[in-house]
């Protein structure tokens, strides 16, 4: 073989092994199972929920761990986006290998029932009359509508009259449906994860915001104020929370153009921005601690509000509150329960931060100063999680798509049958019959077969 013809061939080759791995049935499976197992994990480590969310039942080494890893938002991540889109060109692949076959078979068939077709039919019916060959064709047809509404294509041969019913051709069409519902909703939804986004925001009680930040670390601008007016919880004697409420406003060029009480699974909407009550909780307003310094110096009481610089008095040292930690842990894993966490300013030094513990005191000395916390203020707040998704919609339609695609798989077929009317050698009319299905066979043979014996008791 010449070498040209040679690099041909393994050319010819290797397109085919690629081709062969997009169209395999194992391709789809491990895609399936890894999309499966990665939606557990999704379940299980709930998505796009504020970071002190987290904080909350991880450790915060776990909670870095989860954010290199995209856990925290994996239905957007790199990896859940190359499967999507590797099924994606299963799917079109597989579309396209099968496409000549059910584009033939929505071809119409051969109408004339000749020798080489009855052949090929399952337990074809030969019935010999007694009666006008007008007779029989009237009454065989009249039974033949109540399973087969559309007329007949009727060819008249040398020796007979030939009759084909068809039902159900488009149904062939139900896997090109299906599969493009999954295509429609993979395109939804990438395209509301490049063109939308999902944020979260801590609306305090009275106050109003018009930015969020996503999950990204991105602050997005909206075009309109958003005003917690009141939040209220119920819970159970155990002390779980049962319902959870925010009533909130929508503000625009300062007036109140849309108010709703939202809960879980009750979302208010806006300009195609939805708002889902996400969380709850407290945030401190201002933090009161005791100062000393050494020799066990006092230093006073300081009240410190959040995010604002306080001067410690005679020290010459300037602190500020910037977080606030529920339940903290120590490096050891153990439990450290209520942790506020404190930037110093010292001068001639960088700023460093620090965290003072309520329950541990002795654990919070730093610089010569000792802090203990005498009271914390806190405010409640609404957590809530903000979405915006133009594709949702091209995902709805996918969906509807793809429920009428698998009806049409798992519940119809399509059917067809043969009927010829000629006569045999001693001069009688004789009808022969024969049909197909392309999907349940068994229950369209019993109903030819039922069809047959009403065609015998025409004589």
């Amino acid at each position: 073989m010449p070498e040209n013809e040679k690099v041909k061939a393994r050319r010819v080759d290797f397109i085919d092994r690629i081709w062969g791995f997009f169209t395999s049935l194992r391709l789809v499976i491990i895609l399936l199972l890894v999309l499966s197992l990665l939606s557990v994990v999704g379940t299980v480590i709930e998505q796009n929920k504020p970071l002190q969310e987290y904080y909350r039942f991880f450790r915060p080494e776990t909670v870095e761990l989860f954010l290199k890893l995209g856990l925290l938002d994996m239905y957007h991540s790199w990896w859940f986006t190359s499967c999507l889109a590797l099924l994606a060109l299963n799917v079109i692949a597989c579309t396209m290998e099968r496409y000549p076959s059910i584009m033939k078979g929505l071809k119409t068939a051969n109408v004339v029932l000749d020798e080489k077709l009855e052949a090929g039919l399952k337990d074809p019916a030969k019935i010999k009359y007694h009666l006008p060959a007008e007779t029989v064709e009237k009454r065989v047809t009249e039974l033949v509508k109540k399973i087969f509404p559309a007329g007949p294509i009727v060819t008249e041969t040398q020796d007979a009259r030939h009759f084909f019913y068809e039902k159900g051709r488009y149904t062939r069409l139900s896997f090109l449906l299906t599969h493009l519902s999954i295509l429609i909703i993979f395109i939804g939804a990438i395209g509301g994860s490049i063109f939308g986004f999902k944020g979260y925001v801590n609306i305090n009680e009275g106050s109003t915001i018009s930015t969020i930040q996503t999950r990204k670390g991105e602050n997005k601008a909206l075009n309109f104020g958003v005003r917690c007016n009141s939040f209220n919880a119920d819970y159970y004697e155990t002390g779980a929370p049962k319902d959870y409420r925010s009533d909130l406003s929508v503000i625009r060029d300062g007036k109140e153009v849309l108010r709703q009480t939202i809960r879980v699974n009750d979302p208010l909407s806006y300009e195609g921005i939805t708002f889902y009550q996400s969380s709850f909780g407290a945030l401190p307003d201002n933090v009161t601690l005791e100062i000393r310094g050494k020799n066990d110096a006092s230093h006073g009481t300081v009240v410190a509000p959040v995010g604002k610089q306080v001067d410690i008095p005679g020290s010459g040292i300037r602190i500020e509150v910037a977080d606030y930690r529920e339940h903290f842990h120590f490096p050891d894993g153990s439990e450290a329960g209520t942790a506020i966490g404190v930037n110093i300013f010292r001068p001639g030094a960088e700023p460093e931060g620090v965290w003072i513990y309520e329950a541990y005191p002795e654990k919070n000395n730093h610089w010569g100063y000792s802090f203990k916390v005498k009271g914390v203020k806190l405010q409640k707040y609404t957590g809530l999680q903000v979405n915006k998704d133009p594709g949702v919609w091209l995902v709805w339609t996918g969906c509807i798509m793809l429920v009428v695609g698998i009806m049409l798989a798992f519940f119809t077929s399509h059917k067809k049958l043969w009927i010829r009317i000629g006569k045999d050698r001693k001069g009688r009319v004789e009808l022969t019959a024969g049909g197909m299905a392309n999907k349940n066979k068994y229950a369209f043979s019993s109903e030819v077969a039922r069809l047959f014996d009403s065609f015998r008791e025409v004589s």
